[in-house]
């Protein structure tokens, strides 16, 4: 019994041993499970905070605030996405008083790239300062690739003593990203018109062997173009023509023909004119062909004659835009006159035999080369093709015949915009080569004027771009240049308030000054800041004190639960009468443009049935116009939301006529274009049809853009 006993109090001992334990451990997992509850509300709360930090950042680089403090503040704050996004934020707003406080946060490419964007906007003696100080002294410590970023973006700013420092400093390296980051400068050097026998010797060292060149090497060989340098290795150069990446070969033949170098240049050019499979190559090639003298070369003017009739348009549309500006007449040789004839044949299209497109471009090329005797065969009103129309009444005005201004005036019809537009334009080119005919100066210079008082932004855009020839004495459209900007309204009349603040500015005529001044009351800084240029000079001052430091724009539009609702990446189909284009926006590269373009797509059908209005081969295709000729929008204005990102081929943009100008208007490019860089905003990237993209004629219609998948 006592046996017993003794072994129910060891287990009843036991039983309250493992309850202890259970409870302790049951205590233990509500501590552990409560510190996990208290580290996830921590997480949701640090989330949180950073997202409303990111949308004030937003809502201030949209509105374009600096002068609160609140994002300078930011600038500090112990999150480092909340830091890098500020600086993001900096790139885009391009306030000149910030870039000192980018100095500590140079171990980042992001910080490189806001200083590329900002340093252009201050003096020239700070640029210089700025450039000698980050070359020798502050990009030694940094990591590599924001040392090579800041190297590239130098390129935007420093003079030709900075690219001679750059070279001997990182001349040398081995680095590939470097190199490649040196090479990138050069070029941007290159487009500002600077460059140096040492730069280009440092590219040509890549050269060989040739099939390892770079395309980023032959592009910056192309922007520097006619070149002692070049020329002495021109015949090295020239076997580039055989690299396997059509980039390369596009380039080189741009290259070429700012060349001119008949004895080496014609042979290459001519067999990527003719032969290239890539039809970019092609493309340039003939182009690059219209800048040499080809009389008697009947060859060329044969690949020419052949291009006319390619089953490709881009390579058709090139080769006749482009021999119209090779000055070659008819009745030179058999040559010159088949290719003529057969433009001729083109532009007439009896039979409708040929693409609208063709023949508007054969139509201005015959217009050129012919002169007078092309006015008979360019009839603008048999045709109903408004585009068609409005390059047939240019062309008229080519012809330089003194019949064609009836025909041209004619279309001054107020009901049709776009002809009236295309009439003045061909007014133009008909006085440029009439110049000594007052009558004729004196009649167009009339209608532009009268061309002022239409209620049509392009109208009144080109009648102000007329009066700014110097054909005309613009001092007397001062008074009705006056006049009609006081009844223009934003945002409709954007381009139209910019050309004629711009034309006032250069005529320096004191009538303009009150008008000019009261554009500080307009809720658009573009307009504010044409203002105040025209100001400077039409009298001398500085105004920019007068100017509000911060208004609200006409349109902003900060839905934040709909932005953050998207993913980072959203992929929508464009859907065309060629096919469809899959593209990939990038919500937090350009939030709010991606934002203006989805909603328009989206919520108001506003891309259904709207046609590619420009296309430039081996450029840009461009669509999302309203209008259908360049000059329409959505109803509003968005602020520009610069990037790091490069315009490789695909890559969508916003077209704009100016910063903080973009509406509903898009771009795809068809090949790298490093020159828009962190000059237009980009949205997106082709991942899927770029042959849909190369294939997009004038007038295409877009049937919709879809939204493949935004959320989730």
């Amino acid at each position: 019994m006592k046996k017993k006993l003794a072994q129910n109090s060891k287990v009843v001992h036991c039983s309250k041993f493992y309850m202890r334990v259970n409870q302790y451990f049951l205590i233990l997992f509500s501590l552990f499970a409560l510190m996990q509850s208290y580290a996830q509300i921590r997480e949701d709360e640090e989330l949180k905070r950073r997202q409303e930090k990111i949308e004030m950042i937003l809502r201030r680089q949209d509105t374009r605030t600096i002068f609160d403090g609140e994002l300078i503040s930011l600038l500090y704050d112990k999150d480092s996405l909340v830091r890098r996004r500020v600086v993001y934020a900096f790139g885009s707003i391009q306030d000149t008083s910030v870039i000192n406080l980018l100095f500590d946060r140079l171990d980042d490419t992001i910080t490189a790239f806001a200083i590329g964007q900002i340093a252009p906007n201050i003096s020239q003696p700070s640029r210089i300062s700025l450039a000698n100080d980050l070359i020798w002294f502050r990009m030694k410590n940094i990591n590599t690739r924001a040392q090579a970023k800041l190297i590239e973006e130098i390129g935007k700013f420093g003079n030709e003593e900075t690219l001679f420092d750059l070279l001997t400093i990182y001349g040398e390296t081995k680095d590939p990203i470097v190199a490649n980051s040196l090479t990138m400068s050069i070029a941007r050097f290159a487009i500002r018109g600077i460059t140096t026998r040492e730069a280009v010797q440092y590219l040509l060292k890549f050269i060989k062997p040739i099939d390892s060149t770079p395309w980023q090497v032959v592009y910056a060989l192309q922007r520097i173009g006619n070149n002692p340098e070049i020329h002495s290795h021109l015949e090295m150069v020239t076997q580039l023509l055989n690299h396997s990446n059509p980039i390369v070969r596009m380039n080189l033949a741009t290259l070429l023909g700012k060349v001119r170098n008949e004895k080496i240049c014609l042979e290459p050019l001519q067999k990527l004119a003719e032969f290239d499979v890539d039809w970019r190559v092609r493309v340039n090639a003939l182009k690059a062909l219209s800048n040499y003298d080809l009389r008697g070369n009947d060859e060329i003017i044969m690949v020419y004659k052949r291009a006319f009739n390619s089953g490709n348009t881009n390579i058709a549309i090139t080769a006749i835009d482009a021999f119209g500006n090779t000055r070659l007449k008819i009745g030179e040789n058999h040559a010159v006159n088949e290719a003529i004839f057969s433009l001729e044949k083109i532009a007439l299209n009896k039979n409708n035999d040929y693409m609208w497109q063709l023949q508007s471009e054969a139509a201005i090329t015959v217009a050129k080369l012919e002169g007078e005797n092309a006015f008979k065969i360019i009839k603008p009103s048999e045709y109903h093709q408004t585009k068609l129309q409005e390059q047939l009444l240019i062309a008229l005005g080519m012809t330089g015949s003194k019949e064609a201004l009836r025909v041209i005036t004619s279309n001054l019809d107020v009901s049709k915009p776009r002809l009236y537009r295309a009439a003045l334009e061909g007014m133009l080119e008909l006085v440029r080569r009439n110049r000594g005919d007052s009558f004729l100066v004196e009649s167009v210079y009339e209608s532009t004027l009268t061309a002022l008082k239409i209620n049509d932004v392009s109208v009144i855009t080109t009648a102000t771009s007329i009066l700014s020839d110097s054909i005309f004495d613009s001092h007397r459209a001062v008074d009705p240049l006056i006049e009609t900007l006081s009844k223009l309204h934003l945002p409709d009349d954007i381009e139209a308030i910019q050309g004629i603040i711009s034309l006032l500015g250069k005529l320096k005529d004191q009538r303009a000054e009150n008008i000019l001044k009261s554009q500080f009351e307009q809720k658009d800084r573009s307009i504010i800041n044409a203002a105040l240029s025209a100001l400077k000079l039409l009298t001398g001052n500085d105004y920019s004190s007068q100017v509000p430091k911060y208004f609200e724009p006409l349109y902003t539009d900060f839905d934040f639960k709909y932005l953050n609702s998207l993913r980072d990446t959203i992929r929508v189909k464009l859907e065309t009468i060629r096919g469809d284009i899959v593209i990939d926006l990038y919500k937090n590269i350009a939030p709010f443009s991606v934002m203006s373009f989805l909603k328009l797509a989206s919520q108001r059908g506003f891309y259904r049935g709207l046609s590619f209005h420009r296309i430039v081969p081996n450029f840009v295709i461009q669509g999302g116009d309203p209008r259908g000729d360049g000059w329409g929008g959505p109803g509003y204005t968005i602020r520009s939301e610069f990037s790091p990102l490069n315009f490789e081929t695909g890559m969508v943009g916003l077209a704009s006529s100016g910063k903080d100008t973009e509406g509903s208007q898009f771009f795809i490019t068809q090949s790298p274009q490093p020159h828009l860089d962190g000059r237009y905003t980009i949205i997106g990237k082709v991942v899927y049809g770029m042959d849909v993209v190369n294939k997009i004629q004038l007038e295409d219609r877009i049937f919709d853009i879809k939204i493949i998948q935004a959320k989730g």
